[in-house]
C-alpha cells in the first residue's frame, strides 16, 4: 500500500500546487498593502506635527520589483511648505513593501505612481494615499489605481541618447514630462500625448515619447476592476547624471 500511497499524495500535492497557480489574477497593480512595511505605516503623522507640517500634497514615482521592496523613487509636484512631509515620504518609501505586481500571470517590475496628501482637521493629521496623479481622481478620493507600466518595456535609450536629453545635461537641467496616456482593460496602450513639460524649449517631451511605443502596462483599475482609462503619468530624468563625453 505504501508503493500505492506514495504516488497518490504526490499527485494530490500537485493538483493543489496547480490549482493555487491557476488562481494567480492575470492582472493585478503593485499595492501599498496594510502591514507593517506597508507605506501608509511608515509614515509618522506624529512627528510631522511636531516639526510644524501642515496641510501639504505631493506627487511620487517609485519602481516595485518582484519582491515589492523599492529600489527608487522621484518626488515632484509638492505644495508650498511641504519640505519636512517630502523628506518623511521619501524615508518611509525606501523602507517600504509592496505587494507587488502580476503581468500576465507572472510578477513584474512596474512604475508606481502616486499621490500623497496630509490634511489637518480639529488638530489631527488625516494621511490619505492615492495611487494615481488624476486631478478629479484624487479630489474626489475615487477608488483609482492608475496603469503601472512595466518597467522594462520602454526604450530607455530612446533619451538617453537623445539629443534633448545632451541639450539639458549641458545645460545641468533635471527635467521632467507629463504624459496622457490611455490604456485598455488589458493595458494595451491606445493613445500618448505630452500635456507638459519642464523646463520647455529642451524637447524633452518628443524624447518621451519616442520611448513608448511597445510599453505595456498592468491596466487601470476602478473600484476593484480592470477598466480602460486616460491617466496623467509623470517621467522625471536627471539628465544631468548623462555624461557629457558620451555625446555622439
Amino acid at each position: 500500500m505504501r508503493q500505492v500511497a506514495l504516488p497518490l499524495v504526490a499527485l494530490l500535492w500537485i493538483a493543489e500546487f496547480s490549482n493555487l497557480h491557476a488562481a494567480e489574477p492575470r492582472f493585478r497593480p503593485a499595492l501599498i498593502g496594510n502591514g507593517p512595511n506597508a507605506l501608509i505605516n511608515l509614515i509618522d503623522t506624529k512627528k510631522l506635527m511636531e516639526k510644524g507640517q501642515r496641510d501639504g500634497m505631493l506627487m511620487f514615482t517609485c519602481w516595485v520589483p518582484v519582491n515589492g521592496r523599492v529600489r527608487y523613487y522621484f518626488i515632484y509636484r509638492t505644495t508650498p511648505g511641504s519640505k519636512v512631509l517630502k523628506e518623511e515620504v521619501g524615508t518611509a518609501l525606501l523602507r517600504s513593501h509592496f505587494i507587488p505586481a502580476i503581468y500576465n500571470g507572472q510578477r513584474t517590475e512596474v512604475m508606481v505612481i502616486g499621490t500623497v496628501a496630509l490634511l489637518m482637521a480639529d488638530g489631527r493629521p488625516h494621511l490619505r494615499i492615492y495611487m494615481n496623479q488624476n486631478h478629479d481622481d484624487v479630489a474626489k478620493g475615487n477608488d483609482f489605481i492608475a496603469p503601472q507600466l512595466v518597467a522594462n518595456s520602454p526604450d530607455w535609450g530612446a533619451v538617453r541618447y537623445h539629443p534633448a536629453a545632451y541639450k539639458a545635461a549641458v545645460n545641468g537641467k533635471n527635467t521632467w514630462v507629463v504624459l496622457s496616456v490611455t490604456a485598455d482593460a488589458n493595458g494595451n496602450q491606445k493613445e500618448l500625448k505630452v500635456s507638459a513639460e519642464e523646463p520647455p524649449g529642451f524637447g524633452i517631451g518628443a524624447a518621451a515619447k519616442d520611448m513608448f511605443p511597445k510599453a505595456r502596462w498592468v491596466p487601470g483599475f476602478r473600484n476593484g476592476h480592470p477598466v480602460e482609462c486616460t491617466f496623467d503619468f509623470t517621467l522625471w530624468f536627471e539628465t544631468w547624471r548623462i555624461p557629457i563625453e558620451e555625446r555622439p
